[in-house]
């Protein structure tokens, strides 16, 4: 049988559990304290601003602060009382001194000057006339026009409440004459401790993981999450568990996303193909699930970053796992991984196969590589240094580009020049497997014996044309280290035609030398960098202008490297000159 009976009726739960004074808004602390302070001290503007995302209480301060302006009965604080015929009229809906506005619908300047003209009369009960305009943006040019001489100038008795999401579609004139507050949008805990407490007294058990959940889907708006609660409430009863919530707002499962770090750190390609097919039969959006693995190696970066999981926000549960799993990766492996997914969503917006580009993201996270940072790996080398591994460090062979005009070899060059043979002669088998520095029957061609017999070789040259340019110095200046001939070669004929004969040439180097040499031409007018230590040189400045500004530029150089205070290095620099004994080679403006 029908009833008439209201308390019958069902009222969702943003309605039922609508604020009714200050102290119940949660999450606006610093509004509701301001509108409270200014009741009590008297201090009541004529027009007020709200502003802020959608169901986080604009429109309920607003009614709030029409009855605490009218109640019969005001308490200390200046909280209604919600007892007396004001309180009971405007919650209801039937005070004729609060009169509330949808701007959507209302927007014509026909409107707000009816508007005008009703707010003349004083208010039939109350102290306050309040006119609460909600999404004020949607009003016209010519509305917000006529309404500025009443905004300005208002009576004492009117009082003007506005509301909005959009604030920057407002014009200025109206900003200008309104008292603005800004409502933040709530935070997860604020949501999950209401939707708790909104719980308990309707004798609903739900455990955590549900709760933040439904926090997680709301996106800040209490509103929003009273309306998810009734949602899962009407599929899962009054006991409500994770699972049967991530079916309810077909969310992805945070075991989905642990799966996929696991593939990762296992390099499991075929398991990304299964987590891709997973998502697609069961119909998850792909710009939803890669904002969920954002989320997830965020939370593993926060504690890599931390130390700690205090700005994670999931359950206790979860927050274990996510320590667990974060000591499988490093910083920079999350970032890279982080930057894949990134890109990902940007490349879908345009992708007509979301699929394979999802596929390809999933398969390039699980086949990166291990990262190691290098300030770790020099440490890791310069212990294994001091604690006498058995490595035998020694200066790398591969000789830099030099200049045509250098100064010639020091005495500290050539001591060095006799250690770094030593360390030639006693070094691994494994060290000496460096690619510019080959051997032929276990032989090396020494950098002196090079040198010695190069102007003899030049004459057993079977190519006249060759052994020409060969034996011209202003065109070909040779340079020896050991098991290696640089040629540096002025002219483009010279070079293509030393170029082209390149390969007899090293032959016969072999031959002649009894080692195999590699031969390097360096073509063009490229001028070549200073030696390092342990390089000769043949050539010998040509200007003694040249020869005098490039000692003082070395001389300056290792000025600067004798006194750490004019020149400060860097923490890798300085561990690859205690490691390997590097010297800074200078840099000479020509």
């Amino acid at each position: 049988m029908a009833t008439n009976d209201i308390s019958d009726t069902f009222v969702v739960t943003a309605r039922k559990w609508r604020p009714m004074n200050f102290s119940s808004v949660v999450g606006q602390d610093h509004i509701s304290t301001t509108l409270r302070n200014a009741i009590i001290s008297q201090r009541v503007h004529h027009a007020y601003l709200f502003t802020g995302p959608r169901g986080v209480g604009k429109t309920t301060s607003a009614r709030i602060l029409a009855k605490a302006l009218n109640c019969q009965n005001p308490q200390d604080n200046a909280e209604p009382c919600g007892e007396c015929d004001s309180c009971k009229d405007i919650v209801s809906g039937r005070s004729i001194d609060v009169i509330e506005i949808d701007g959507a619908s209302n927007n014509s300047v026909e409107d707000v000057r009816k508007l005008r003209e009703n707010s003349k009369y004083p208010p039939v009960n109350g102290k306050y006339k309040m006119y609460i305009i909600d999404e004020v943006h949607m009003l016209s040019t010519s509305a917000f026009n006529a309404l500025l001489k009443t905004l300005e100038e208002p009576p004492p008795h009117l009082v003007f409440v506005f509301a909005t999401t959009e604030i920057h579609k407002v014009p200025a004139t109206i900003l200008s004459r309104c008292q603005r507050f800004d409502f933040r949008r709530m935070e997860i805990e604020s949501i999950v401790g209401q939707l708790r407490y909104i719980a308990s007294q309707e004798k609903v058990t739900i455990d955590e993981e549900s709760l933040i959940a439904i926090a997680k889907k709301a996106d800040g708006s209490m509103r929003d999450s009273q309306s998810i609660f009734d949602q899962v409430l009407a599929f899962c009863g009054t006991d409500i568990h994770y699972a049967d919530v991530t079916n309810a707002l077909h969310l992805i499962d945070s075991e989905f996303f642990f799966a996929i770090s696991k593939a990762i750190r296992e390099h499991n390609v075929a398991m990304m193909f299964e987590i891709a097919r997973e998502v697609m039969t069961k119909g998850y959006e792909v710009h939803e699930c890669l904002q969920g693995l954002l989320e997830h190696f965020r939370n593993i970066l926060t504690i890599l970053a931390t130390g700690n999981a205090k700005l994670i926000e999931t359950s206790t549960l979860f927050l274990e796992r996510y320590e667990i799993e974060a000591a499988h990766f490093t910083q920079s492996e999350v970032l890279r991984i982080m930057n894949i997914v990134t890109s990902t969503e940007q490349a879908l917006k345009f992708s007509p196969q979301p699929r394979i580009r999802f596929e390809l993201a999933l398969t390039q996270m699980a086949t990166l590589d291990s990262t190691v940072d290098i300030t770790e790996l020099l440490a890791g080398l310069k212990e294994l240094k001091q604690s006498g591994g058995g490595v035998t460090m020694q200066r790398p062979q591969q000789p830099p580009m030099q200049r045509q005009n250098a100064p010639p070899q020091t005495q500290s060059n050539q001591s060095n020049v006799s250690n770094y043979k030593q360390n030639e002669t006693i070094a691994s088998p494994k060290e000496k497997q460096q690619p510019s520095s080959p051997k032929a029957g276990g032989k090396v061609a020494g950098q002196e014996h090079l040198k010695t017999g190069w102007a003899h070789f030049i004459t057993q040259v079977p190519n006249k044309a060759v052994e020409i340019f060969l034996n011209q110095p202003q065109v070909v200046v040779p340079q020896f280290f050991n098991g290696e001939i640089l040629l540096h070669i002025s002219q483009k004929f010279a070079a293509d035609s030393i170029s082209a004969y390149k390969n007899e040439l090293i032959k016969q180097l072999t031959e002649y030398y009894g080692a195999e040499v590699v031969l390097r031409i360096s073509g063009g007018t490229a001028a070549s960098p200073i030696s390092n230590d342990g390089f000769d040189e043949v050539s010998k400045p040509d200007s003694s202008t040249s020869s005098i500004q490039l000692n003082e530029d070395v001389h300056s150089t290792e000025s600067n490297q004798s006194n750490p205070k004019q020149k400060e290095r860097l923490l890798v620099e300085q561990a690859i000159v205690d490691l390997f004994g590097a010297r800074e080679i200078p840099v000479i403006a020509r």
